[in-house]
């Protein structure tokens, strides 16, 4: 796949699919280069069985194949690499990591692309809706059935997916209205009202960009340092203006970097700034039985979250 040292750019499209059938998960995958000084298109494809559906699920077969893929490229020198899935939850986790199934090819993941950029190369991830007509996406969807036709035997050594077997031996369990283990106590401790239907309201009419923008937010499982840091994936916790630790608090109350993109927010109240709850549409201890979310305030972090393009994917 890569072109010689000295012949740089380039473009490339890399289509991702899953499939689960047979008792087996796996993925295919569809790449489409396009050389650079407009040499001959070259088109290839392929398909990994990965395992045992009682140790894989297809949303982590999403993000092996975008880390199986990346490690393929790692040779490219600035080239446009465009990732392609029809998975919406695997696009949001790489571009908001957390801690679930499927978190060491997120790692993987991140490792690659940064090796990548050093390279001068651009990586972009795409989710494509089900519904859109794409011929990559189609051809990746045909080689991921190849990969769990029955009797298939697994060819890659990956880890095992705990979540997936641990969800299985549960299926019989009855399920608890409470929050899910996993929460963690960022997000309980910026939302007293979970679990709520106050949250649909918050994400309602919100496009995708800025539902991910918020759930990185109020989890605090997000492209910050601080995050990033804990989950092996950024050499350091401290924010680039050297002050403290890039939690979500800081970012978006107290860095230096974005006072600028940080006035607008500011502007929506006096008297809760600095107050986490208000602005990520929680509800604190110190709020009635009355309260509800302020939606202005919830619009304007997420507008100076995406004017700061800190937690963009790339």
């Amino acid at each position: 796949m890569p072109d010689s040292p000295n012949v740089l750019g380039g473009s490339i499209q890399v289509a991702v699919s899953s499939s689960a059938r047979n008792e087996l998960v796996g993925f295919g995958v569809a790449i489409e280069k396009q050389p650079p000084q407009y040499r001959k298109l070259k088109l290839k494809s392929f398909s990994v069985t990965l395992g045992a559906r009682s140790e894989q699920n297809p949303f982590s077969a999403e993000l092996a194949a975008i880390a199986h893929t990346l490690n393929m490229l790692v040779g490219l020198e600035d080239y446009r690499i465009t990732l392609l899935t029809s998975n919406k939850a695997a696009a949001l986790t790489i571009r908001n990591p957390r801690q679930q199934s499927g978190q060491e090819f997120v790692r993987q993941t991140y490792k690659l692309i940064k090796r990548l950029q050093r390279k001068g190369n651009h990586i972009n991830i795409r989710w494509v809706p089900t519904n859109k007509d794409n011929k990559l996406l189609g051809l990746a969807k045909e080689q991921a059935r190849t990969a769990t036709q029955k009797d298939t035997v697994p060819q890659e050594s990956v880890p095992r997916i705990k979540s997936t077997t641990l969800n299985i031996a549960r299926s019989q369990a009855v399920t608890s209205n409470g929050l899910p283990e996993n929460v963690g106590r960022h997000v309980k401790r910026v939302d007293a009202a979970l679990p709520g239907k106050h949250t649909r309201q918050l994400y309602n009419r919100l496009s995708w960009k800025e539902a991910s923008v918020l759930a990185q937010l109020r989890t605090g499982m997000a492209r910050l340092n601080g995050y990033l840091y804990r989950i092996n994936v950024a050499d350091t916790d401290q924010c680039v203006c050297r002050q403290a630790r890039e939690t979500v608090e800081h970012f978006l109350f107290r860095c230096r970097k974005w006072t600028t993109q940080r006035t607008a927010l500011l502007q929506c109240s006096q008297t809760h700034r600095g107050n986490l709850s208000f602005f990520l549409g929680g509800k604190s201890p110190s709020d009635d039985q009355h309260w509800t979310p302020n939606l202005e305030a919830v619009r304007a972090s997420i507008r100076f979250a995406i004017a700061t393009g800190r937690l963009d994917a790339t």
